[in-house]
């Protein structure tokens, strides 16, 4: 069933609580960790080839590799449970929302939540083929092949809303911590300019619109105000960064000195840290609105950045955490490659450092996750 009959579906449909204690994450003898008394860890909690994929909530280090949703002790390593999966994880890790794990795979037909505490899946649900899954606060946002959104309560599995979007013909959604709005963009057809809708996940109602200059892609909030990215008309690299006000409708705009390609972006208070093809790493002060710095770190490409107010950190292909002074933009620390027997392979997506618990945490292509001190990065 698809099309706007399958999502009419969809909104008549609750989940199903699944109460049999007995459904077990999946089974096998737990890998071991190596961990010292300062918390620096390492532990290879599944076979193969590939960087896991990791956030920290429920008080866990929750990771993702193809066909497994895993949780480890944060300061330790322990494999604290694993569950199996049938499809790959969206291009991230899994979110807690609703109180619950959900591992939100790319596409099929079917959802889940888990309990933080054991792997298990607490609920379950059959849903018409998506084209696009964005979790925003505690809501599953779920994009039909018609358009059509729908939110999805992550406690329960229940039907929220279901609605369109105005001004936006296939919306697909950004969010960001501690933000409680999703946000749409589309941009029009001669690339002149792009509509941004602020959505209430929970309710599915639009909180403010605008029509923006240029192409343009979100990359995070700042203290109510839409950080975006300008992109060129050609290769999409990144020129410039907007922050929108929608209070006062008040547009910023910080030229970049060198246009970035490939970029992703991070903001932190005041400042956006942004990376790019080859390694590049610059920061853009956007009260002062200028570039403060930029440094290539020598990676072949780089993860999107991640930063605590000290310093910056990124992931490099080969498994390297990087670590870059924020207020002087020189490299600080590095941990060495972590290299499989895949490593020739080129991954779609590098894994986000994760910073929680005084420590940072990285994902590397022989499978490995680990931990080092966030402290001091120059004993890395």
């Amino acid at each position: 069933m698809t099309g706007a009959l399958g999502l009419a579906v969809l909104g008549a449909l609750v989940s199903v609580p699944l109460l049999d204690s007995s459904t077990a994450a999946s089974g096998g003898p737990a890998p071991r960790s190596t961990a010292d008394r300062s918390g620096t860890w390492t532990t290879a909690p599944a076979s193969g080839w590939g960087a896991p994929q990791c956030a920290y909530g429920a008080g866990k280090l929750l990771c993702a590799s193809p066909g497994l949703v895993f949780a480890l002790d944060p300061l330790d390593g322990t494999v604290l449970w694993r569950h199996a999966v049938s499809r790959a994880p969206r291009g991230g890790p899994p979110v807690v929302a609703g109180g619950l794990v959900q591992p939100a795979p790319d596409g099929g037909r079917g959802l889940e939540a888990l309990d933080p505490a054991s792997g298990r899946p607490v609920w379950r649900r059959d849903v018409p083929e998506y084209a696009g899954l964005r979790i925003a606060g505690g809501t599953l946002l779920l994009t039909g092949a018609d358009g059509r959104v729908t939110g999805v309560d992550g406690a329960s599995g229940d039907t929220l809303w279901s609605r369109s979007v105005p001004g936006h013909t296939t919306p697909y959604f950004d969010s960001f911590a501690a933000d409680p709005l999703a946000y749409a963009t589309s941009v029009s057809a001669d690339g002149t300019h792009t509509r941004v809708t602020a959505v209430d996940p929970g309710t599915g109602e639009v909180r403010w619109d605008a029509r923006l200059a240029g192409r343009l892609r979100p990359v995070g909030a700042q203290d109510g105000s839409l950080v975006l990215l300008s992109a060129g008309p050609v290769h999409g690299e990144a020129r410039a960064v907007v922050r929108y006000a929608p209070g006062t409708r008040e547009v910023r705009r910080v030229a970049l000195p060198v246009p970035l390609e490939q970029a992703h972006g991070t903001v932190r208070g005041k400042d956006v840290y942004l990376t790019g093809a080859g390694g590049s790493l610059v920061a853009v002060d956007l009260a002062a609105g200028r570039q403060r710095w930029s440094l290539e770190t020598g990676a072949a490409r780089a993860s999107a950045p991640v930063a605590d107010g000290r310093h910056v950190h990124l992931t490099a292909p080969d498994g390297r955490l990087l670590a870059v002074d924020a207020r002087a933009g020189r490299l600080v620390g590095q941990t060495a490659p972590r290299l499989g027997a895949g490593s020739d392979r080129v991954p779609a997506a590098l894994p986000e450092p994760v910073l929680a618990l005084g420590h940072v945490y990285g994902a590397a292509p022989d499978g490995t996750v680990f931990a080092v001190d966030g402290g001091d990065p120059a004993a890395w």
